[in-house]
Protein backbone atom coordinates (compact mmCIF):
# COMPACT_ATOMS: atom_id res chain seq x y z
CA UNK A 1 0.00 0.00 0.00
CA UNK A 2 1.47 3.39 -0.98
CA UNK A 3 1.78 6.09 1.65
CA UNK A 4 -0.23 9.23 1.14
CA UNK A 5 2.30 11.97 0.25
CA UNK A 6 -0.05 14.57 1.78
CA UNK A 7 0.75 13.12 5.22
CA UNK A 8 4.37 14.36 4.93
CA UNK A 9 4.72 17.03 7.64
CA UNK A 10 6.98 19.26 5.51
CA UNK A 11 4.46 19.41 2.66
CA UNK A 12 1.63 20.02 5.16
CA UNK A 13 3.51 22.97 6.68
CA UNK A 14 4.20 24.45 3.24
CA UNK A 15 0.58 23.90 2.22
CA UNK A 16 -0.67 25.59 5.40
CA UNK A 17 1.53 28.63 4.81
CA UNK A 18 0.32 28.93 1.22
CA UNK A 19 -3.28 28.46 2.36
CA UNK A 20 -2.97 31.21 4.97
CA UNK A 21 -1.51 33.69 2.49
CA UNK A 22 -4.00 32.83 -0.29
CA UNK A 23 -7.23 32.53 1.74
CA UNK A 24 -6.56 35.54 3.93
CA UNK A 25 -5.14 37.61 1.06
CA UNK A 26 -2.00 38.47 3.01
CA UNK A 27 0.73 40.36 1.20
CA UNK A 28 3.60 38.29 2.55
CA UNK A 29 5.59 35.36 1.23
CA UNK A 30 4.41 32.00 2.61
CA UNK A 31 8.02 31.22 3.51
CA UNK A 32 8.11 34.27 5.80
CA UNK A 33 5.70 32.56 8.23
CA UNK A 34 7.75 30.84 10.93
CA UNK A 35 6.73 27.34 11.97
CA UNK A 36 6.59 28.18 15.69
CA UNK A 37 5.32 31.78 15.69
CA UNK A 38 1.78 32.32 16.96
CA UNK A 39 -0.89 32.73 14.34
CA UNK A 40 -3.41 34.55 16.51
CA UNK A 41 -1.44 36.54 19.06
CA UNK A 42 2.15 37.15 19.98
CA UNK A 43 1.85 36.55 23.72
CA UNK A 44 -0.55 33.64 24.15
CA UNK A 45 0.61 30.04 23.94
CA UNK A 46 -1.14 26.76 24.70
CA UNK A 47 -0.34 25.18 28.06
CA UNK A 48 3.14 23.71 28.09
CA UNK A 49 4.42 25.85 25.21
CA UNK A 50 6.43 29.04 25.34
CA UNK A 51 4.97 32.11 23.64
CA UNK A 52 7.00 33.66 20.83
CA UNK A 53 6.98 37.15 19.41
CA UNK A 54 6.14 38.02 15.81
CA UNK A 55 2.72 36.44 15.43
CA UNK A 56 0.36 37.13 12.56
CA UNK A 57 -2.38 38.33 14.98
CA UNK A 58 -5.17 36.65 13.02
CA UNK A 59 -8.72 36.93 14.35
CA UNK A 60 -11.59 34.49 14.85
CA UNK A 61 -13.12 35.18 11.42
CA UNK A 62 -9.77 34.39 9.81
CA UNK A 63 -9.56 31.23 11.92
CA UNK A 64 -12.87 30.04 10.50
CA UNK A 65 -11.62 30.80 6.98
CA UNK A 66 -8.57 28.62 7.71
CA UNK A 67 -10.78 25.78 8.98
CA UNK A 68 -12.78 25.84 5.74
CA UNK A 69 -9.59 25.98 3.66
CA UNK A 70 -7.97 23.09 5.53
CA UNK A 71 -11.10 20.96 5.28
CA UNK A 72 -11.38 21.62 1.54
CA UNK A 73 -7.69 21.12 0.76
CA UNK A 74 -7.07 17.95 2.78
CA UNK A 75 -10.60 16.51 3.02
CA UNK A 76 -10.61 16.36 6.81
CA UNK A 77 -13.09 17.58 9.43
CA UNK A 78 -11.84 19.83 12.23
CA UNK A 79 -13.71 19.63 15.52
CA UNK A 80 -14.35 22.73 17.62
CA UNK A 81 -12.26 21.39 20.50
CA UNK A 82 -9.16 21.43 18.27
CA UNK A 83 -9.40 25.17 17.77
CA UNK A 84 -8.06 26.36 21.13
CA UNK A 85 -5.06 24.08 21.48
CA UNK A 86 -4.07 23.25 17.93
CA UNK A 87 -4.57 26.52 16.07
CA UNK A 88 -1.57 28.13 17.73
CA UNK A 89 1.21 27.88 15.13
CA UNK A 90 2.14 26.18 11.87
CA UNK A 91 3.79 23.46 13.99
CA UNK A 92 0.65 22.69 16.01
CA UNK A 93 -1.67 23.08 13.03
CA UNK A 94 0.42 20.77 10.82
CA UNK A 95 0.40 18.13 13.56
CA UNK A 96 -3.41 18.37 13.66
CA UNK A 97 -3.72 17.99 9.88
CA UNK A 98 -1.26 15.08 9.86
CA UNK A 99 -3.18 13.31 12.65
CA UNK A 100 -6.55 13.86 10.94
CA UNK A 101 -5.16 12.50 7.66
CA UNK A 102 -3.80 9.43 9.45
CA UNK A 103 -7.15 8.84 11.16
CA UNK A 104 -9.12 9.17 7.95
CA UNK A 105 -10.48 5.82 6.76
CA UNK A 106 -8.72 4.40 3.73
CA UNK A 107 -11.08 3.94 0.82
CA UNK A 108 -10.94 0.58 -0.90
CA UNK A 109 -10.34 0.70 -4.66
CA UNK A 110 -13.47 0.39 -6.77
CA UNK A 111 -14.60 -3.21 -7.09
CA UNK A 112 -12.82 -4.34 -3.92
CA UNK A 113 -14.99 -5.21 -0.97
CA UNK A 114 -13.82 -5.19 2.64
CA UNK A 115 -13.82 -8.60 4.32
Amino acid sequence: MAANPAVDIVSIKQGLKELIVERLKLEIAPSSIGDAVPLFGANEAPEGQQAQEGGLALDSVEALELVVGIEERWGVAIQDDSMASEFYSIDTLSNLVQRLLAERPVEAPEGVHAA
